[in-house]
């Protein structure tokens, strides 16, 4: 059941990480809902403006899919975060089921270079049925 997936989307800029984003459902890469095909929504509708102007920054394009996973009514989380869409790191550790990360790659403010999506899925060791004590 892909509703079950969560996907992890991290916005990195000029090489650094600047804001890590959780669909906590729905995160699957492909389908209906897939991350994948919002992201490369996103992209569409934004490149002409980066083109234009150039990138806002990792932060801005950060914010700005939040606001249309709201729109969309995904359940998106910020990690790090504070208030209704925040999320404790600890808590997006403990996420179950199959998992996806997505690298959301900008350039610095004002590069011209449209953004670029990277997917793995992610892999948590095997449980064995020792850890618990």
């Amino acid at each position: 059941m892909t509703g079950m997936a969560y996907g992890v989307i991290q916005f990195v800029e000029a090489g650094r990480p600047v804001a890590t984003l959780v669909r906590t459902e729905h995160g699957q890469p492909t389908g209906a809902d897939g991350v994948m095909d919002a992201l490369a929504a996103f992209i569409e509708q934004t490149s002409g403006t980066l083109l234009r102007q150039g990138s806002p920054g990792g932060l801005y394009m950060a914010e700005l899919f939040t606001a249309r996973e709201v729109e969309a009514g995904h359940e998106i989380r910020v990690v790090g975060g504070s208030g209704e869409l925040g999320m404790a790191a600890e808590e997006a550790g403990r996420l179950s089921g199959q998992g996806y990360y997505y690298e959301f790659v900008v350039g610095p403010e004002g590069d011209r270079s449209p953004p670029t999506v990277h997917m793995t899925p992610v892999s948590k060791p095997p449980r064995t049925g020792e850890e618990s004590a």
